[in-house]
C-alpha cells in the first residue's frame, strides 16, 4: 500500500472539512521521543535499494529490480508496483494518468487505463490496485501480471484513487476460504471501499484514507487551512487520534507507521516521526536543523520492519537515504547533482 499523493492532499487541504476529535483517544506526545537531524551530507554508503527504484540517468529510465534485473521504462514513470514477472507502472508529468503493465525487458500489456493519481499495493504485494479518472471505476491486476478484475464503482464524481488493498486473491472461490479483496479509494470528498464481493460503502470515520495494511487503516478525519488530523483504525475501530501528523506507509511487521507533518505545505517536508501503529506514540524524529543543513524528503517506503528508504533533496543532491527506527542514517543510492526545478532521479516502488 502507498499513501495519498502528497499534491491530492495539499488540494483536499482547501476543501477545509472539519470535524470533532475525541479527547480520550489521542495520541499523546508526554514523554519526547529520541531526534535525529536529517542532515544527509557525507553519510556512509550502505546496500542498494531492498526494493524497486528507477534510476533516470542521460534520458533514459530503468526500474531496478532487487534481484539486479534492469526494466527500461518511459522517463515519465511516477509510480510503480512489482507484479509477476514485470511491474505495473503509472505514467504522468504533462501527460494524462495512465497505468500500464510492463513486462521484464519492458514490452508492454495488451492494455492500458486512464486513471487518477496512485497505486494500491496489497500487503504481500500480489495484488495491485488503481481507480479511474472518472465513474469511480477501480480495477485490479493480480497473478502473473496478466489477470484483471474490474470491481462495482464507488459513488463519487470527477478522479478517483485507490490507496488499500485488503487480501491477497481477488478472485472469489479460489483458495481457502475467505478469499477475496477490498480496495480503499478516495474520491473528492469522501473515502469508499469496494471488495471482490460486490460490496460497495463509505468508509468510516475517515475523510480521506492515506494508508492501510491488512486490518491496520489511516486517514484523514478533518482538514483545515491550519493544518489535518489523522486516526488510526483496526478492524474499523479507532484506536488513536493525532493532529501532529499525516499518517503514511505501514511497516511490512505492522508494529510502525510513517507520520509526515499535519499540514503539507512548500518544496517538502522537514520531519519525519516513526510511530507506533498500536498506540500513535512516537519512537524516533527525523528533524530539521535551524541552523539550516537538512533536508527535504519524498516517497518515503518502508524497506522493511526496521528501515524507511526516502528519497532526499539537500543542497543541490538527490539520493534515496535509507533511516533505521533507531535513528541511524545511510545512503541506500549515492547523491546526484540536481535541480528543483526538474524531478527527482529516482522513484521508489509503492509498498
Amino acid at each position: 500500500m502507498k499513501t495519498l499523493p502528497r499534491a491530492i492532499l495539499l488540494v483536499a487541504t482547501a476543501l477545509a472539512i472539519t470535524s470533532p476529535l475525541a479527547p480520550s483517544v489521542q495520541a499523546s506526545a508526554e514523554k519526547a521521543a529520541p531526534r535525529t537531524v536529517l542532515d544527509v551530507r557525507d553519510l556512509d554508503q550502505g546496500e542498494p535499494p531492498a526494493i524497486a527504484w528507477t534510476e533516470r540517468t542521460a534520458g533514459r529510465t530503468v526500474i531496478h529490480g532487487p534481484g539486479g534485473t534492469d526494466t527500461p521504462v518511459p522517463n515519465n514513470v511516477v509510480a510503480l508496483a512489482p507484479m509477476g514477472s514485470g511491474y505495473v507502472i503509472q505514467t504522468a508529468l504533462n501527460r494524462p494518468v495512465t497505468v500500464r503493465w510492463v513486462g521484464a525487458d519492458g514490452t508492454p500489456g495488451r492494455r492500458e487505463w486512464r486513471t487518477g493519481d496512485g497505486l494500491a499495493v496489497s500487503p504481500l504485494g500480489n495484488v495491485v490496485a488503481f481507480a479511474g479518472r472518472r465513474g469511480g471505476k477501480v480495477w485490479t491486476i493480480d497473478q502473473e501480471g496478466d489477470r484483471v478484475f474490474r470491481f462495482n464503482p464507488v459513488p463519487v464524481t470527477g478522479t478517483s484513487h485507490a490507496v488499500a488493498v485488503a487480501g491477497e486473491n481477488c478472485k472469489e472461490g479460489e483458495g481457502e476460504p475467505g478469499t477475496g479483496c477490498s480496495i480503499a479509494v478516495n474520491g473528492p470528498h469522501r473515502a469508499f471501499s469496494t471488495s471482490s464481493h460486490g460490496i460497495v460503502d463509505r468508509v468510516p470515520r475517515l475523510r480521506q484514507v492515506t494508508t492501510g495494511r491488512g486490518r491496520w487503516i489511516g486517514g484523514i478525519t478533518s482538514l483545515s487551512d491550519m493544518g489535518s488530523c489523522s486516526a488510526m483504525l483496526h478492524s474499523w475501530r479507532v484506536k488513536w487520534r493525532t493532529c501532529d501528523n499525516q499518517l503514511s506507509d505501514i511497516s511490512p511487521d505492522n508494529r510502525h507507521v510513517i507520520g509526515t507533518p499535519a499540514y503539507a505545505d512548500g518544496f517538502g517536508p522537514g520531519v519525519l516521526d516513526v510511530l507506533a501503529t498500536a498506540d500513535g506514540s512516537v519512537a524516533h524524529t527525523f528533524t530539521y536543523s535551524r541552523r539550516g543543513h537538512s533536508a527535504t524528503y519524498f516517497d518515503e517506503v518502508w524497506e522493511d520492519a526496521e528501515h524507511v528508504l526516502v528519497v532526499t533533496y539537500q543542497e543541490g543532491e538527490w539520493a534515496v537515504v535509507r533511516l533505521g527506527v533507531d535513528g541511524s542514517m545511510e545512503y541506500a543510492v549515492a547523491p546526484r547533482r540536481g535541480s528543483v526545478d526538474r524531478p527527482s532521479p529516482f522513484q521508489l516502488q509503492t509498498r
